[in-house]
């Protein structure tokens, strides 16, 4: 039940707090078209790289580590962990720097991604401060601190925009208010389950854990290069506006997915647990996790193919006419992308963090080389084939590692039904396509056929649970 609760909670906030998300962005999309949109999102994807080098998995770690720890061990761990990210947040700090220097944005781009940058690198220092709590399974304070930051910089946001008139830039000067916000919740609650909090920064605790965190941050950074080299070669190689419809489908991906994540995060602490302590639970568990997560990567590609285009200039702006066939082409990069989230979670679980970082990095090759092939020829649609294939190649790699780990024959039985399941979906749409029925029937149609993958994983449950 805690899984669930934790999961609700997660979800509900971090839903929450995209709406907003989402609703600035639309503000954004409807005053400065698909050019503000591809500026907005070129911000975010370079201060993201400073969350990744801040935090370098330390999260996905330290919190397995937690977890597994028994309570003396955890305070002198917990606090060379701190001290370890402390040098690293330094590291961040002066790549965005350098990064600065060599490409010497606008000054509107400049201070947006200063504002960013502050606020992505104290989400990642919270994070790491809330991992007490989070292996506590007590994540309600994570989840509301969260949101709480969230809304401050959309309302600062919101009303700038809005209501003052004001330019991109400046309107984003709340993001950084709302991180000094979030880091002292995240302090507040860090002393609580973890009273002892204190900071060690020390060459030998910082070697120990890097030792062991390379892994994790190999991971984190090319999944996060993954995620945001699309925006950047089409800002870079054909326009903003270019950019601004393809970061549009990325967070589409990121809201409809977000209920699979938080799945596999309240789920972590336990299934690390059980990996090392009770295998055979382990693999019906992680069995379990990964039907639902599934089931969700099938619903996610059907919304988003179904009903997000319909809704773009409705609600994004007259602007985005015309950029509806490549939403729709995203569903496939969001079924990949889903059953990587869902493999991604249990390599970590497995203690296989060094083979999900190659697959990660293997995957982020092909997609840079592919994106610099496809970008200049095909434009945005090149960027979404380049991110779908290098998806699949990760998934690939992923299913063949944890063959063991789970058996064959369940990742059989999984993958069989989901394939056919959205096989039965594509050719229910297709074949009414065709015969000029309505897109409402088409929708109608593969959601029924989706079904399919949902009652075969109802008959697994009720056949185990029997």
């Amino acid at each position: 039940m805690s899984t669930t609760r934790n999961a609700v909670w997660l979800t509900g906030c971090r839903l929450s707090g995209d709406v907003l998300n989402l609703l600035l962005f639309v503000l954004i999309s409807r005053r400065f078209g698909p050019a503000g949109a591809g500026a907005y999102s070129y911000g975010f994807a370079i201060a993201t790289f400073a969350f990744v080098i801040g935090c370098l998995g330390i999260e996905e770690y330290g919190l397995r580590q937690y977890a597994r720890m028994d309570d003396p061990e955890r305070p002198a761990f917990f606090a060379e962990l701190l001290g370890t990210q402390m040098l690293m947040v330094v590291l961040a700090v002066f790549a965005i720097l350098v990064y600065l220097l060599l490409t010497r944005p606008a000054s509107d781009t400049l201070l947006m991604i200063c504002a960013l940058t502050v606020y992505q690198i104290s989400a990642a220092v919270a994070a790491t401060l809330f991992i007490p709590a989070m292996a506590a399974q007590r994540m309600i304070w994570p989840a509301l601190a969260e949101l709480t930051a969230r809304a401050i910089a959309f309302s600062v946001a919101g009303y700038a925009i809005g209501f003052s008139g004001a330019r991109l830039a400046p309107a984003l000067l709340g993001y950084p208010v709302a991180a000094l916000i979030w880091l002292i919740i995240a302090i507040v609650c860090a002393r609580r389950f973890a009273p002892a909090l204190r900071l060690s920064i020390t060459s030998v605790g910082a070697r120990r854990i890097l030792r062991i965190l390379w892994s994790f941050a190999l991971l984190e950074t090319f999944a996060q290069l993954f995620a945001r080299i699309g925006v950047i070669v089409l800002s870079l190689k054909v326009s903003d506006a270019a950019a601004g419809v393809f970061g549009t489908g990325l967070r589409l991906i990121e809201v409809a997915l977000m209920p699979l994540s938080f799945l596999g995060v309240a789920a972590y602490p336990r299934l690390s647990r059980l990996y090392l302590t009770a295998l055979p639970a382990f693999r019906e568990s992680a069995a379990d996790l990964m039907w639902l997560m599934l089931l969700g990567g099938g619903i996610a590609a059907w919304g988003l193919y179904f009903i997000a285009p319909p809704l773009l200039v409705p609600v994004l702006g007259p602007r985005f006419a015309g950029a509806e066939p490549v939403i729709q082409t995203m569903a496939v990069f969001a079924l990949v992308q889903a059953i990587e989230v869902c493999l991604g979670r249990i390599l970590l679980c497995a203690d296989r963090q060094l083979p999900n970082a190659v697959f990660v990095a293997c995957g982020a090759v092909v997609s840079l080389i592919l994106n610099l092939l496809w970008v200049p020829r095909f434009g945005v649609t090149g960027a979404v084939y380049a991110g779908a294939a290098a998806y699949a190649l990760i998934d690939a790699l992923g299913i063949a590692a944890l063959r063991r780990t789970l058996t064959g024959p369940a990742l059989l039985r999984m993958f069989l039904a989901l394939g056919c399941a959205v096989a039965a979906a594509v050719g229910a749409a297709t074949v009414l396509a065709r015969c000029d029925f309505s897109r409402l029937l088409q929708a109608i149609a593969s959601a029924l056929a989706l079904a399919l993958l949902g009652g075969i994983i109802l008959r697994r449950r009720v056949a185990g649970a029997t």
